[in-house]
């Protein structure tokens, strides 16, 4: 999704804004400890992280030590993202997401959105890249 982005048809055209959706009580850690990790200035790279390494932690009945081995990776200070876990303060916004996702019917992620386009599941670059420029050509047509 990132590289979409990047790619020099659409860069600085459009913009991202994310929700992540936590399916289940396994990935509401998950999505707390990537808004924690932002708050370090490393969402995306966790985030990314967490997709990539999805298969070692989403089926762990309490995976927060394996996203702390995983935030040590990406350089984040450990200590800081397990007390902002612990504390709580990201669950209203797991909460709140997860009731925009509903209102969505996103029933998977990823999910996007590209104005009222839906793309679900893993795409590639190419197809995101296409649906980017078809809705951004949408966009542009003179109304009669």
């Amino acid at each position: 999704m990132e590289r979409a982005l990047q790619h020099p048809d659409v860069q600085g055209q459009v913009q991202l804004v994310a929700y992540p959706y936590a399916l289940n009580a396994i990935s509401e850690v998950a999505t707390q400890a990537a808004w924690c990790a932002g708050e370090q200035g490393k969402f995306w790279e966790f985030h990314a992280m967490l997709y990539r390494r999805q298969e070692l932690w989403h089926r762990l009945p309490a995976p927060l030590e394996r996203l702390s081995d995983f935030a040590k990776d990406v350089n984040l200070d450990v200590v800081a993202l397990k007390s902002c876990i612990d504390s709580g303060r990201m669950q209203e916004r797991v909460k709140a997401d997860k009731a925009a996702g509903q209102q969505l019917r996103v029933q998977n992620t990823p999910t996007l959105f590209i104005n009222d386009y839906r793309v679900a599941g893993g795409q590639s670059e190419g197809e995101l890249v296409r649906v980017i420029r078809q809705e951004l050509d949408r966009v542009r047509r003179p109304t009669p």
